[in-house]
């Protein structure tokens, strides 16, 4: 990520959220996770503002998919999508993971477009929830010269307007891939995860 768009006190961090609709955001996601199982020979069924029915009642999730792998099995994920001026926080994975054991579903996955704080990328770590920030694709264009302020990146450079990045905690710090139209292995991987266990 450029520089001059992370903030210095969390560099896996934007400094703003990204400018995008919430229907773009949430359609967005929807795109990516299609992408992904197609790449993983999933079959997906997503519902967008799903209802996911648990012990306790049931809840309103953002995008509420099934995957079943080519054997038959099947697996549900819980997909918040968090388009909000604020930081993911602890007690936001703290409530998804809550209602993943409620409901029965196999994992979570976290989107957002003001990022995380380090307290939630540590908890969701530990619960197999996946954490992904969505930024301005040419965010990522970085030149020698990134630290005298944003460059608009050249036309032949090919971003998409929209890009993720899974971020993770790990015992190093904070690990960082990319999710595109193109490039959805930091999904593909985590959801490979997710066919052991059902397979």
């Amino acid at each position: 990520m450029n520089l001059h768009y992370r903030d210095p006190e969390s560099p896996w961090n934007p400094c703003m959220p990204v400018e995008i609709a919430p229907e773009t955001f949430e359609k967005l996601v929807l795109d990516w996770l299609k992408r992904s199982a197609e790449q993983s020979s999933l079959r997906i069924e997503a519902k967008h503002l799903g209802v996911a029915k648990g012990s306790g009642g049931e809840y309103k999730i953002d995008i509420f998919v099934k995957f079943t792998v080519l054997g038959g099995a099947e697996f549900k994920v819980l997909v918040e999508c968090k388009h909000k001026g604020r930081r993911v926080e602890r007690a936001d994975a703290l409530v998804l993971e809550s209602k993943l054991r409620d409901v029965g579903a196999h994992k979570g996955v976290i989107f957002s477009t003001s990022g995380f704080q380090k307290g939630a990328l540590k908890y969701a770590a530990t619960r197999g929830i996946a954490t992904v920030t969505v930024i301005a694709g040419k965010w990522l264009y970085e030149t020698r010269a990134a630290l005298e302020g944003p460059v608009e990146p050249p036309p032949w450079a090919r971003l998409d307007e929209f890009v993720g990045v899974r971020v993770a905690s790990v015992a190093e710090g904070v690990s960082s891939h990319t999710i595109d139209v193109s490039h959805t292995d930091a999904l593909v991987e985590w959801l490979g995860h997710l066919g052991e266990l059902v397979g």
